[in-house]
């Protein structure tokens, strides 16, 4: 049965530039220029659009009515996300109606697409595959700032890192996780492959994301 854990393995190199990208240590450090964050933060509002959609699609390639239930969970879960997201946003000066008129960025363009190209042209294994690096990865990005002790008392970004940290993310990202696995579980090894295949493209997307938010581009 495949893990999780072997796909991560499987982008070790890729993986490791995601946790550790020098916008999350900046981020979790509260050294990142305001500007950086506020640039993520609003391509991030387009990317949860996109990704909203992407589960949409999955429960459209669900096979059973337990695989439709948990794809339409996250969707309404990202629902409420995108309320909160949008009143975080206003904390940091980003008004809905600017949030309502921003061009993507290309970084947004290229993941969110590559995404749902998955889900349209692949398997639901295939679309959860490029689904996953997302979810399990901000879930240990949290972790990890909080289990090293990276943020200091005044962080101005300590409220991002809680939430990502909160038991109701970090469940939702086990269940995501926990579904990819399942879908897996009597895979060939050429199909093997390809879900390795696309959890690293994703991987590199995410690693190109956190990217954009230093370069504003």
């Amino acid at each position: 049965m495949l893990t999780c854990q072997q796909l991560i393995q499987g982008s070790s190199i890729h993986w490791k530039n995601y946790i550790e990208h020098h916008f999350v240590l900046q981020l979790a450090q509260g050294t990142l220029p305001i500007i950086n964050f506020q640039h993520y933060l609003k391509q991030d509002y387009l990317y949860l659009f996109h990704y909203s959609r992407a589960f949409g699609l999955a429960v459209y390639k669900a096979d059973t009515f337990a695989q439709m239930n948990a794809a339409q969970q996250v969707v309404q879960s990202i629902l409420e996300e995108i309320e909160l997201h949008i009143s975080y946003c206003k904390e940091w000066g980003i008004s809905k109606e600017e949030l309502q008129q921003l061009s993507e960025s290309p970084a947004c363009i290229a993941y969110t697409r590559y995404v749902l190209d998955c889900g349209m042209h692949g398997t639901l294994a295939e679309l959860y595959a490029a689904i996953a690096p997302c979810a399990l990865g901000y879930a240990e990005v949290s972790r990890m700032i909080n289990e090293r002790q990276l943020s200091p008392s005044n962080n101005p970004y300590q409220k991002w890192i809680d939430n990502y940290a909160s038991p109701g993310f970090q469940h939702s990202a086990a269940q995501i996780g926990a579904t990819l696995e399942q879908l897996c579980q009597f895979i060939t090894l050429s199909q093997l492959q390809k879900i390795q295949e696309i959890f690293t493209t994703a991987t590199r997307m995410e690693v190109a994301f956190w990217q954009m938010g230093l370069d504003l581009n």
